[in-house]
């Protein structure tokens, strides 16, 4: 039977997609952790689901995001989100008064 993700999920590991294609274009010799942690500043997802996607996938941060496959890109934001979305349930942002 199919699932279709949810419409957020969808749109949000999309955009980790796309601005992390774009750098792959624009900077083929950036290394990827660098072009996500700039990705991270501009997009606002957690550094840490970053680091735990590279152990999760084995993905070298110093690796020319240039040197990624599609499908690795493609892993890389969905798992990025998935993480992210994971520790967001475990740690709520505290209720501002």
């Amino acid at each position: 039977m199919f699932h279709a993700r949810s419409w957020s999920q969808q749109t949000y590991s999309d955009s980790i997609l796309k601005d992390l294609t774009n750098r792959q274009y624009l900077q083929p010799h950036q290394p990827v952790g660098e072009a996500l942690a700039a990705s991270s500043a501009a997009l606002g997802f957690c550094p840490r689901a970053v680091e735990t996607a590279f152990a999760w996938l084995n993905i070298d941060p110093a690796r020319a995001v240039g040197r990624l496959r599609r499908t690795e890109i493609i892993q890389l934001a969905r798992s990025i989100h998935r993480f992210w979305q994971q520790a967001l349930v475990r740690e709520p942002e505290p209720a501002s008064h």
